[in-house]
């Protein structure tokens, strides 16, 4: 018997007593928690405090501050989520020449080639820039959680796409549907520039009575978008021929000419009938002269339990945990279904529920990098970012970029078509150094770019925005909880407090006195950081 069936499997009585009966094979899943989707709702055993608040905030917003998560434990769980699921609209004046409503063609001549290629680089570099700065310029909203989320599962990587231009229109999607109707989702994604380029769509194609049919897009459509490889039972969702079929309903679709001519493409898909194959297809068991769409309506129709399960598994790894626990999966699931394919009803199910609230689902989820690193920028109010200032060019102003790259997340650029793996594969023992370098060097204030100060933080600042900066075993506590997402032991408690006042008695610390506290804040810090309670959340 391995050590994991010997964990799950249930206790009951046998024919002599209490003793230990396995009851079958190893399960599917193992329960966490025995707390369901019922709403939470606070009382006087399970308050909504500041570790609940904390919780949602973190979970939802990249980089929570203090001040937030307060502000939420006071206003309460109704309002908060209120603020939460209220979009907003990202600035992109400063990238305006990336959203021109044309996009160049490669010229002919070489010296015209290389003009064109600078262009494109230029715009790839400044958009890479800005959506980290639109993050941690966010106000709170699920906003950019949910953008990261869906760039991961309708991935396209701009490391093949190219133009800068046809990324933002994807990103702009993203925004437009991650709270509203899946299925539209789908099929938006499914004619989308960039997701066309990407997947070889604009490949797929009936030229006279030749057919240049490609089945990229339609195989990862199934796959990866809508209801996965198998079922719960093992059991395929779909065949190599569904995906033949499929890829020859798929076809037709490029990019639409721009209105100024020739040398420009436009950022739409144009669908051209005569680029369609309009002979009869079978997919999943149906017969017809099908398009794009008609797959996708099909997909839903024959493998609707499927795409809702699917989808609902990969919102709770998200937002819960990463091993999915499929008892609440599956109630997700039917909520999906019931509110025709509505997003925002099941993440907000989820948000509300007692499961989501359970002690063992705090704190037990790895930061990605993106959390962790605009989570620290964010969070602890760090100013003089170089990537931020869109304006300049050259590799000193994309230092955060390349420290993301070295953690395996780059926005806009995910791995491959599966997007981030996430969960525990972002933290090893080649990441991990490098992610506690960046918080210890930048509460040191050690980071320089061309001899200019870079990631400002005032330590002193900080401690000072929290409620009793004058006491120093509430300064340490209030800290630590805002810093570790978990409640330290005793023990770190202890040590975290030793390190605040560096041998000093707890009557002479004294917050007003910079010489004295700024270093020590410091220290208290760097030893909180380096805790692995800071690598979750």
């Amino acid at each position: 018997m391995n050590r994991r069936m010997f964990l799950t499997m249930q206790r009951k009585k046998d024919a002599f007593g209490d003793g230990l009966v396995q009851e079958a094979a190893e399960p599917r899943f193992a329960q966490r928690t025995s707390a369901g989707l019922q709403p939470y709702v606070p009382s006087k055993d399970n308050p909504w405090d500041y570790s609940k608040a904390a919780h949602l905030l973190r979970r939802c917003v990249i980089g929570a501050t203090d001040a937030e998560i307060r502000e939420a434990v006071a206003t309460g769980l109704d309002s908060t989520l209120a603020k939460l699921f209220k979009p907003f609209t990202p600035d992109v004046s400063e990238i305006a020449d990336v959203t021109v409503k044309d996009v160049r063609i490669r010229p002919d001549s070489a010296a015209d080639q290389k003009a064109f290629q600078d262009l494109v680089n230029a715009r790839q570099n400044k958009l890479l820039r800005w959506w980290p700065k639109i993050t941690v310029n966010a106000p709170l909203s699920l906003q950019e959680k949910l953008t990261i989320f869906w760039h991961g599962h309708f991935t396209s990587e701009i490391s093949v796409v190219h133009l800068a231009e046809y990324m933002l229109v994807q990103n702009q999607t993203y925004r437009k549907n991650m709270l509203g109707d899946f299925k539209q989702f789908v099929k938006e994604m499914s004619i989308d520039p960039a997701m066309l380029i990407y997947l070889d769509n604009i490949k797929n194609y009936k030229a006279g009575r030749a057919k240049q049919i490609n089945e990229n897009f339609a195989r990862e459509l199934m796959e990866l978008f809508t209801c996965g490889i198998t079922d719960w039972d093992n059991n395929p969702n779909y065949t190599q021929d569904d995906v033949h079929e499929g890829a020859r309903s798929l076809s037709g679709w490029t990019i639409a000419p721009s209105l100024q001519g020739a040398a420009f493409l436009g950022t739409t898909g144009l669908f051209i009938e005569s680029r369609w194959d309009a002979d009869s297809k079978t997919f999943m068991g149906q017969t017809g002269q099908f398009k794009a769409f008609d797959v996708i309506d099909i997909i839903f129709d024959k493998r609707g339990d499927e795409v809702a399960k699917f989808i609902c598994e990969k919102i709770y790894r998200e937002f819960v945990y990463f091993i999915a626990d499929r008892t609440i999966v599956e109630g997700m699931a039917q909520t999906f279904v019931n509110n025709n394919w509505n997003i925002r009803a099941v993440i907000e199910q989820l948000l509300r529920s007692e499961h989501f609230f359970d002690i063992a689902n705090i704190g037990a989820r790895q930061k990605s990098p993106a959390e962790y690193m605009l989570g620290i920028i964010r969070g602890w109010g760090i100013t003089s970012v170089p990537d931020f200032q869109l304006s300049q060019t050259g590799g000193a102003y994309q230092d955060l970029l390349a420290r993301m790259m070295a953690l395996g997340q780059t926005l806009f650029n995910p791995p491959d078509v599966k997007g981030w793996r996430g969960g525990r594969t972002w933290i090893s023992v080649s990441t991990l150094p490098p992610r506690q370098k960046f918080a210890l060097n930048v509460i040191d204030g050690i980071i320089k770019i061309r001899n200019t100060p870079a990631y400002v933080f005032d330590a002193l600042e900080f401690a000072k925005t929290f409620p009793t900066p004058d006491d120093a075993k509430k300064l340490c506590a209030d800290m630590s909880q805002f810093l570790l997402n978990i409640t330290p032991s005793a023990k770190e408690s202890a040590m975290l407090l030793d390190t605040l006042l560096d041998g000093a008695p707890v009557y002479e610390w004294d917050i007003n006195d910079p010489l004295f506290a700024r270093p020590r804040i410091r220290k208290f810090m760097k030893a909180a950081v380096q805790l692995s309670k800071f690598q979750l959340f």
